[in-house]
């Protein structure tokens, strides 16, 4: 059992460090390197670098630019749980760029991410309710993910909550705590 866990160590840190290879000789200019390692990195499952790969490949950097491949690999490492990549998928459907045009997909992207817990697609969720973008207006629903964007860290979201909240009558500041109240219990509802 202990050389089993040991394996497992192992091989987890040979994974960080192949992937810290690959951030490396990105930061270093080296794009070809990175590319390559990025490449066998995401063909192994890799979701980080799934989702750097998607870029090289969007951008042409260290590859000759390839948008197919670019949306593949960054569907699979948003498939795979990686909440950048979800938030990526969201912003590009939200203003289209190089994707057509689709808030109802940006909200699809974002709704998963903040799931997920990401700060970022909590925040870019709750502008989709608030504007109603993608999605049926809902100002509670909106405070409500402020809130819980605020909750994971991200302290522009508390004071555009706050200040959001002030301007709404009595009776939608109780809906808005509601909601909040459901959606801590069940992020899903």
């Amino acid at each position: 059992m202990r050389s089993l866990l040991i394996i497992v160590i192992s091989l987890f840190l040979v994974g960080c460090s192949d992937y810290q290879r690959a951030r490396s000789a990105y930061e270093g200019g080296d794009y070809k390197k990175a590319f390559e390692l990025f490449k066998k990195l995401s063909e192994s499952g890799d979701t980080r670098s799934e989702y750097d790969l998607s870029l090289m490949y969007l951008q042409g950097i260290g590859t000759k630019q390839d948008v197919g491949q670019g949306w593949f690999w960054m569907i699979k490492s948003a498939e795979h749980g990686n909440t950048m990549a979800m938030v990526e998928l969201g912003g590009r459907h939200e203003y289209g760029v190089n994707l057509d045009k689709d808030e109802t997909q940006a909200v699809f992207w974002y709704k998963k991410a903040a799931l997920a817990g990401s700060s970022v697609g909590r925040y870019n969720l709750a502008k989709m309710y608030i504007d109603g973008r993608g999605v049926e207006k809902d100002p509670a629903r909106g405070y409500a993910w402020l809130v819980l964007s605020a909750q994971k860290g991200n302290p522009i979201a508390k004071a555009e909550a706050d200040a959001y909240k002030a301007k709404l009558s009595a009776q939608e500041q109780i809906r808005c705590d509601q909601v909040l109240k459901q959606l801590e219990a069940d992020p899903n509802s």
